[in-house]
């Protein structure tokens, strides 16, 4: 068996809404978001920054309202309230599986949704 690594779920053109320095790390993503995403909290994902084009990986936990999308810790010094991100997860698999990319407006809307594989 060979073990793949794909991606699973891109989120594209998050907005930043929160930096919280002094935080243990982590983006925190809003309920709604997860469950379109099938994203969970604990999940590992890179966050790739139009902004200034840092890449890192951190986890995900949910946030407490509909809105909040932060980016919390030292990873707070990659990012910027208003800086639009790409959130991706990738998964190790044998299987085939159906990727999703969801693209979201300026006030994280969702507004298309696209299988790619």
């Amino acid at each position: 068996m060979i073990m793949r690594s794909v991606m699973a779920v891109k989120l594209h053109g998050i907005c930043v809404t929160q930096c919280e320095l002094q935080y243990s790390g982590s983006i925190t993503l809003p309920p709604r978001i997860l469950n379109e995403s099938k994203l969970r909290a604990g999940d590992v994902v890179s966050i790739y920054n139009f902004n200034n084009g840092a890449r890192y990986d951190t986890y995900v936990i949910e946030g407490d309202d509909d809105h909040t999308v932060g980016i919390n810790g030292p990873s707070a010094r990659l990012c910027y309230q208003g800086d639009r991100i790409v959130v991706v997860q990738y998964v190790s698999t044998d299987e085939e599986i159906n990727s999703q990319v969801l693209f979201f407006n300026e006030d994280n809307q969702q507004v298309e949704q696209e299988a790619v594989f």
